[in-house]
Order: structure tokens, then C-alpha cells, then sequence
């Protein structure tokens, strides 16, 4: 052991990490930072350091980086330096600084474990935001993160008044953000320590800060140099936001003047207004525990989480100082929650991050335009997620027992069953809820299902085709046909879809309600679906319950069954074969297959499904699973009997069937709302059906896009669903999750372009999911039900089409993206 009480493999691993550092900073920097950084370490090294500030040009910059700019600057003019060396040194002290606070971290974790001290050391030196920032942007954030946790180590554990505020000081003349945390150590000494040692810290740190800038502004208001420089900064960037992923990035937007104003005061006001009135509740809430240990770096941590949150002219780098003072609360109290969070931030901070760099570093190859318009359609997702960890942590206490608890996995020691959290729920309940759902489903997916009264996005190709097939015109089989203006025939896909819109034109008229009548009534029947798998899977009633409820909020499907498309015949017809074939009745399955097959190739995914399913069973060689190779070809040959019966041969048929593989295989074509397969979870880029005219202030329109509290909550339900199904050695668990990604990851292979419907089929395996996750944390699940049926409700004209006026329509577009 050392001295600090670090093992030489510690050392080693130390040394490994310093070394992924330095050669991470010869990757290309933030352009217009570095340019800035060399220009003034020449104009030091030329001119000196007392006529700094006098020079032309912009110079404003606080003196605490200048003093080592200006050894570089020296040194560059005895020895050139050159356009490599020169921004490797530049980025060196602060790499070393965030080595240094790693090994900091990893001296208070060493209280707790080895191997804490290890990890800790580890999430912070390699976190992919600190390394990105630093080793490769080129900034001092790591500077100025290393002396402020320095400074509250002096003060919290070692009681020395004297280092802390000079390291203060310090940090105070690398950034001006270090002003923050002044009152806090002011505070906090006051709280634990004497007077007298307080007013020291007051003294001497407000001493050195003047003494150590004092030579830069010797010749130029030596007095209040350092105050007007820093007062200076503070007014270059008078914008709600610049490119910080904040609060005022959610709800104004940035680069907006923050002269703007809100019942009367400006925007820079109410962000001043807002710091000022949250750092007060943090301390109202948290001051009773001030003798605990670890109290100072939380303090510090989320005080520096707000103020990247709620002032104006923030940068996106601001909260970069935040992450050590989090890890470092996390680590002392052995909390899982608040490590969590500081993943969680550190991963949004990362995305934050990147949006400027690649914005104006395009020539580097690190920038990617597609990453750019994904943070560009993120960026208010990724500040409500910070908002939420904001206040995760504000309630840490309380959010952090309640995530112990969900944590615990309740397993039977031997059986590892999940035992759920007890529920009165009779069958005649049970029965009530499924009825109840049912007939929510059925009811907003019937309700106004004629408007708009017209062909609609595809319906312009699927019941357009129906209509000719209705009319046994001959020419809605045959490809090399010209259609009529604004409509084409459909042939790129299986007929069955366009037979059952026959079907109901036949039952309801030639109207809009017929074309779409029968995907209605599928798309209620896919609702029903999800509770029998749910319950064949886990054989828990309330699960089955939650996932068909889950289910029935969406949006997407929802509007895909109101739709007269072949996307909810796909659906209802795959999940009719998963179940049926969960339930041993192969011959049943079957069937459900070939009509799936029949409505859209895409059922091919069911295929490894329905394997996983076969290889579960204990007797896997029956004469019955023969019946999938016999009776969906039949089934797909059948569904084109009207187009044999309309006077074409097989040898059309078969012709067709190489036109539609040559399509969707080489289908070359753009859309303004087309997206790839890996936003889709993420709801990025929604696709609009349909718009009307605006008249009189109000509009109607249809928007393709899922519910958020569904697509968000569900997303996070089939990671921590695929966690416990690891940990768990679950099934039926990991089943689902498997269901879920193999319906939309193989999409990454597709050469057409793509649409978030295609998502559609992972939907009920999310919701699945979703149900099992809200099964085990009952309170959970109804505050999650609650708000997703107010945000339902909330969007539901958007996805019916009703007329609404035109500040209801304007309030949907959360992002950007979703335009």
C-alpha cells in the first residue's frame, strides 16, 4: 500500500487510464476554442502578461489558464511547438486535473471498499462526457472541477481554511462559475466550523483571488480589474440559452435574447429569480443533514446541476463541473439511485456535448450530420430528462428507498418465480377491467372513423385499390397500369388487407367508415391479443391486465387501425398466431400465420418467434407444426383468388410477386418524414397522415406518433424487464424483450427508406413489458396509467383528425422534429 492508500494495481490501472487520456487528445478539437486558446498563449508570450487585457481584439478571458498559456507562449517562441504538439499541451493540465480528481474520488471511496475506490476513479476518468469535453473539445472544465472538489475536500475533511480558500481562489480565476460555490463553503463552514475559521475563508480567499489576478491588471484598474472582466463575460452571451440543454432551451429556445419578457420581468431576470429560489429550497430541504458525511459535494453538485438549469446565457459546458460532486455524494452514501442519476446526467451531458461540437467543427470526422439533426430533434427530450434528475435528486431520499425496493427482486429462493405484490382483484372485476379497456379501445378507435371523408395518406394507394377490387376492375391487379391522377394501385403488398376493406365497403357502403371499419375492429382485437399472451406467459391476471391497458393508450396503434392500410391486419393476425401457438394449437397458428403472411411480408419476423416458442416445448417433435408449411402458402395463393377470377394466370401472379420483392428491395424513393429504425423508440420523428386547411382558426390534422408516457416509460420498462430477465434467469421475460427487438433491430438491414410505423409490431412487447414492470410496483403503476390516460386524452384530436383551433394544434409540437 501507499502512502494514499492505493495498491499497485491501482497504480497500474491509474496509469492505463492516464494513457487512454493523452491519446484521446490527439483527436480534433473544438476548432474556435483551441484557435482561441494558441492566439492568446502567442499574444502572451509576445506581449507579456501585464498588457494583456490592453491588446486589440478579444481578450476576455479570466487570468488563472492565462498564467500557463503564457509559459507555452514563451516557450513557442524558442522552441516552435507546431499545429500538433501546441494543442496537446494546451489540453495536458486539465487532462492531469481530472486524473487528479479522480484519484481524489477514489481516496474518500477508499473509506468504503477497494473496489469503490476503483470504480469511482474509473466512471469519472473515463466517463465518455468528462473525456469528450476535455481530452478532445479543449476546454478548462476539468481545471476548474479539480480545484473546486479540492477546495471542498480541504474545508469538509481535512479543516484546513487556509488551502481551501486559496484552491477557491484559484478555481475563481480559471472560470467565473466557481463564484457559485463560494457562498455554499462560506455556508458550510459557518455550520460546521468556528466563526473566526469562516471570516478567514472570507479574507483569504477573496485576498488571494485579487492578489493572483492582480499583474494582469496592474496597469489597468488594478482595484476592480477582476470584477468588471468577470462582470464583462457575464454580458457576452445575453440569450436564453447557448446550446445548453436547459430549462429555457425546453421552453423558449435557444440563442433568443433574453431581454425578452414574462408577466412583465425580462428572461435573464426570471432565470436569476428561478437559481436563486431553487438553491434556496436545496438548502431548506438539506440543512438539517449538514453533519453528514458527503453533505458538501451534494450541495455542491446539484447546486451546479441548477445553475446549468435554470439561469440564462449558460453554456452547454456549465454542468460539466456538477458530475464529480455527484459521483463523489453517491459513492460516501453507497447509493445505487444517485449513481443512476450521474449516469443518466453523464450520458445527456455527453449528447449535449457533442451538438455544438459537431455544429461547428463540421470538418472534423468525429462530426456526423445525421447525429447532428438526432441532438438537433432531442435536445428539449434531453432537457426535460435533466429537468427530471434535477428534481430526482432534489427527493433523493425518498425516490431512493422507493427505487431499493423496486430493486429487490422478491425471488422464491429456489423456483426463482417472481412473487407479486398482493391484489385483491376478484374475477368479476377482472372480468369488469377487461371489458372496460375493450371498450375504450373500440370506442376511440370507431369514434369519428369517417372523417376525413376522403383517401389519406396510403389509403390514396390500399383503399383506393380496394375500391377498384370491390368494382372488379381488372386493372387493380396489374402493376404496369396508369391510375388515375393523385392515386396508384396497390400491388407492393399481399391483397388481404384490401379484401377485407372489400369486405366492409360490401357491409357499410362505399364510404370511409368501410375501408377502415374492418383495421378498427382488428386493431381493438390486437388489444385483447396482448392480455391472452400476457397472461399465457406469466399467469398473473393483473399483468395481463396492465399490458392490454398499456397497449390501448398508444398512439401509433391507434392510428394505424383508424387507417385503411394493412399495418393492423399484419398486427392482429401475427399476435393471433404467437398465441395460438403459445396455447399447442399449431393447426389454428397456422392459419393466423397465413393470413398475417397474406397482409404484409413483414411477418417474417414472427418466424424467429414462434422458433424460441417451438424450442421451449417439451415434446418439439409433433406432427403438427407440419401444418406451417402447408397451409399459409395455401392461404397466401387463396387471397388472390379474385385476381385469378378477374382473368389472370399464374404466371402474372408469379410475375407480381417479383415486382413486389424488386421494389421493396430497391425502392430508391425520399419523404420529409421518413426515419431510421434506431430513432423510433426515442419517438423522434413522427409522420404527419393528414392536414386540412385552416379555417377560421382551426384545423384538423393526423399525426402517426406514439404516446410519450408509452414509447418513454415503455422503453425504460424493456431495459430494466431485460435486467431482471438476466438476473432472474426469467423466460418468459427474456421472451418478451426478444419479441420486442427482433420485430424492429432487423429494419437496420433495410435498403428502403422507413417510416416509425414500421415500429408498430414491437409495440405489443413493449407494453408486455410495460405491464410486468407497473405489476411489480403497484403505486407505480397508477400514477404511470393516470398520466398516460391525461396525455391520451391530450393528444387524441391530433391522432383522430377532429377540428380543433390552432393553439391546441401549435401546443403538440414539443420538438422540433415533431413538425
Amino acid at each position: 500500500m501507499t502512502r494514499l492508500g492505493f495498491t499497485k494495481r491501482f497504480i497500474i490501472i491509474a496509469f492505463l487510464a492516464l494513457t487512454v487520456r493523452l491519446v484521446l487528445m490527439l483527436l480534433p478539437s473544438f476548432t474556435v476554442d483551441m484557435n482561441n486558446w494558441m492566439a492568446w498563449s502567442r499574444m502572451l508570450g509576445e506581449f507579456g502578461i501585464f498588457k494583456f487585457y490592453s491588446l486589440p481584439g478579444w481578450t476576455d478571458y479570466t487570468p488563472g489558464f492565462l498564467y500557463y498559456l503564457w509559459v507555452l507562449g514563451v516557450l513557442d517562441k524558442t522552441v516552435h511547438l507546431g499545429t500538433l504538439l501546441y494543442p496537446f499541451l494546451v489540453k495536458l493540465p486539465v487532462i492531469l486535473a481530472d486524473i487528479g480528481t479522480g484519484l481524489l474520488i477514489a481516496k474518500l471511496f477508499l473509506t468504503k471498499s477497494t473496489k469503490l475506490a476503483k470504480f469511482g476513479f474509473l466512471i469519472y476518468v473515463l466517463n465518455p462526457a468528462v473525456v469528450f469535453a476535455n481530452s478532445v473539445w479543449g476546454q478548462t472544465d476539468g481545471l476548474i472541477a479539480f480545484l473546486l472538489v479540492l477546495s471542498a475536500y480541504f474545508l469538509a475533511e481535512k479543516k484546513n481554511v487556509l488551502a481551501s480558500s486559496a484552491l477557491w481562489a484559484l478555481a475563481l480565476l480559471t472560470k467565473p462559475q466557481a463564484l457559485l460555490a463560494w457562498p455554499i463553503l462560506v455556508a458550510f463552514s459557518f455550520l460546521r466550523e468556528k466563526f473566526k475559521k469562516t471570516l478567514l475563508f472570507v479574507v483569504w480567499s477573496l485576498f488571494l483571488a485579487f492578489a493572483l489576478s492582480l499583474p494582469f491588471f496592474i496597469f489597468k484598474n488594478p482595484l476592480f480589474g477582476l470584477p468588471n472582466l468577470i462582470l464583462k463575460m457575464s454580458n457576452e452571451s445575453p440569450f436564453t440559452s447557448v446550446m445548453a440543454f436547459n430549462f429555457w432551451a425546453l421552453f423558449k429556445g435557444m440563442w433568443l435574447p433574453d431581454s425578452g419578457t414574462f408577466l412583465g420581468a425580462t428572461y435573464s431576470s426570471w432565470g436569476i429569480v428561478l437559481l436563486l429560489g431553487f438553491l434556496l429550497v436545496i438548502f431548506l430541504r438539506y440543512i438539517k443533514q449538514v453533519e453528514k458525511r458527503g453533505w458538501l459535494y451534494f450541495i455542491l453538485g446539484i447546486s451546479y446541476l441548477a445553475f446549468f438549469l435554470f439561469p440564462t446565457r449558460v453554456h452547454e459546458r456549465y454542468i460539466l463541473v456538477a458530475l464529480p460532486f455527484l459521483l463523489i455524494s453517491a459513492g460516501l452514501v453507497f447509493s445505487k439511485f444517485e449513481f443512476l442519476l450521474y449516469s443518466a446526467v453523464s450520458l445527456l451531458v455527453l449528447v449535449n456535448l457533442y451538438h455544438p461540437y459537431a455544429y461547428y467543427t463540421p470538418e472534423s470526422f468525429l462530426s456526423s450530420q445525421t447525429l447532428l439533426t438526432v441532438t438537433t430533434a432531442t435536445h428539449k427530450l434531453v432537457a426535460f430528462l435533466l429537468l427530471a434528475a434535477f428534481f430526482g435528486l432534489l427527493f433523493k431520499d425518498k425516490l431512493a428507498q422507493r427505487f431499493n425496493r423496486f430493486l429487490r427482486f422478491n425471488l422464491k429462493p429456489k423456483a426463482r418465480e417472481v412473487v407479486w405484490p398482493k391484489l385483491n382483484l376478484s374475477p368479476k372485476i377482472s372480468r369488469y377491467c377487461l371489458i372496460g379497456i375493450i371498450l375504450f379501445a373500440l370506442v376511440t378507435r370507431v369514434a369519428w372513423l369517417n372523417k376525413p371523408e376522403s383517401e389519406y395518406f396510403d389509403e390514396v394507394y390500399h383503399a383506393f385499390t380496394a375500391r377498384q377490387i370491390l368494382h372488379a376492375n381488372p386493372m387493380a391487379w396489374e402493376w404496369w397500369n396508369t391510375p388515375p391522377e393523385g392515386f396508384a394501385y396497390e400491388w407492393t403488398h399481399p391483397p388481404l388487407a384490401k379484401l377485407g376493406m372489400v369486405l366492409g365497403m360490401k357491409v357499410f357502403g362505399e364510404n370511409p367508415f368501410g375501408w377502415r371499419i374492418p383495421g378498427a375492429l382488428l386493431g381493438v382485437g390486437s388489444v385483447f391479443l396482448i392480455y391472452l399472451i400476457a397472461k399465457a406467459l406469466f399467469k398473473d391476471e393483473p399483468l395481463a391486465l396492465l399490458a392490454a391497458a398499456v397497449f390501448s393508450l398508444d398512439g401509433l396503434p391507434l392510428v394505424m387501425s383508424r387507417i385503411g392500410m394493412n399495418d393492423s391486419y399484419l398486427l392482429f393476425f401475427t399476435l393471433a398466431s404467437i398465441f395460438l401457438f403459445l396455447k399447442n394449437q399449431n393447426y389454428l397458428s397456422a392459419i393466423a400465420f397465413g393470413l398475417a403472411l397474406s397482409s404484409k411480408w413483414s411477418v417474417i419476423w414472427a418466424i424467429p418467434i414462434l422458433f424460441i416458442l417451438w424450442l421451449r416445448r417439451k415434446n418439439k417433435f409433433t406432427p403438427g407444426i407440419l401444418w406451417f408449411l402447408v397451409i399459409p402458402p395455401l392461404i397466401y395463393l387463396a387471397s388472390y383468388l379474385p385476381m385469378f377470377l378477374s382473368g389472370h394466370s399464374l404466371s402474372v401472379w408469379w410475375e407480381m410477386q417479383k415486382q413486389m420483392w424488386w421494389y421493396h428491395t430497391g425502392l430508391k424513393a425520399t419523404h420529409p418524414y421518413t426515419s431510421p429504425w434506431w430513432n423510433w423508440p426515442l419517438l423522434v420523428k413522427p409522420i404527419y397522415l393528414y392536414t386540412s386547411n385552416e379555417v377560421g382558426g382551426f384545423v384538423s390534422r393526423i399525426y402517426a406518433m406514439g404516446n410519450p408516457v408509452v414509447f418513454w416509460g415503455g422503453l425504460l420498462a424493456v431495459a430494466v424487464s431485460a435486467y431482471f430477465a438476466f438476473v432472474q434467469k426469467n423466460k418468459n421475460l427474456a421472451f418478451v424483450v426478444f419479441g420486442y427487438l427482433v420485430f424492429f433491430v432487423p429494419w437496420a438491414a433495410s435498403p428502403r427508406i422507413m417510416f416509425l410505423y414500421h415500429y408498430l409490431p414491437s409495440l405489443p412487447f413493449l407494453a408486455i413489458a410495460s405491464g410486468y414492470i407497473l405489476r411489480r410496483n403497484l403505486k407505480l403503476a397508477i400514477w404511470l396509467l393516470g398520466i398516460g390516460l391525461l396525455v391520451f386524452i391530450y393528444f387524441y384530436s391530433h391522432w383522430a383528425g377532429l377540428r380543433i383551433p390552432l393553439w391546441l394544434d401549435t401546443s403538440y409540437y414539443w420538438f422540433s422534429s415533431w413538425r
